[in-house]
């Protein structure tokens, strides 16, 4: 029997959470809007959610990380 695709919904919900826990010190409203305008992004340029993954978790993940960065310049300030 074959196996379902996982619906476009499913991938990015499942990439938010991976982000999430990784990117604890950004707050998990921040890390869905940054996985969101990724994947936006993404669809800029003619590409579906799940083709355009990698291109989508590189772009959440940049943003996150000057997130994260300015979060820990903060506390530490």
């Amino acid at each position: 029997m074959p196996t379902a695709r996982p619906t476009p919904l499913a991938v990015m919900l499942d990439l938010a959470k991976r982000l999430a826990e990784e990117y604890d010190t950004v707050p998990l409203a921040q890390v869905s809007r940054s996985v969101k305008a990724a994947a936006d992004a993404a669809r800029l340029f003619g590409e579906d959610a799940t083709t355009a993954l990698p291109t989508i978790e590189r772009i959440a993940r940049e943003d996150l990380a000057v997130l994260a960065e300015a979060a820990s310049t903060a506390v530490t300030a």
